[in-house]
């Protein structure tokens, strides 16, 4: 159990996370600090190839439940794929 409570996703983001990269965030700060997150992970990874896209008023969890939101970061997420994968 404590090896849980120590796990850090972004550990060695710098060294490992090195294929293309789309992080996608609202602007509405939240409690659990997804939005400081994405920064922190845009910024630590290693890829060469990674964009951040910030919908505007919106939380993080407006981004799976309100559709305008959805919307707009499936608007980003599917074209980024589209070309990478």
């Amino acid at each position: 159990m404590s090896n849980l409570i120590v796990f850090d996703a972004f550990h060695l983001a710098e060294y490992f996370l090195t294929q293309p990269l789309l992080v996608v965030v609202g602007d509405k700060v939240g409690g659990f600090g997804s939005y400081r997150d994405g920064f922190d992970l845009y910024n630590k990874a290693a890829s060469t190839n990674k964009k951040i896209h910030v919908v505007k008023g919106a939380s993080h969890y407006d981004l799976y439940d309100r559709p305008e939101a959805t919307k707009e970061a499936l608007g980003h997420i599917v074209p980024f794929f589209k070309e990478h994968l």
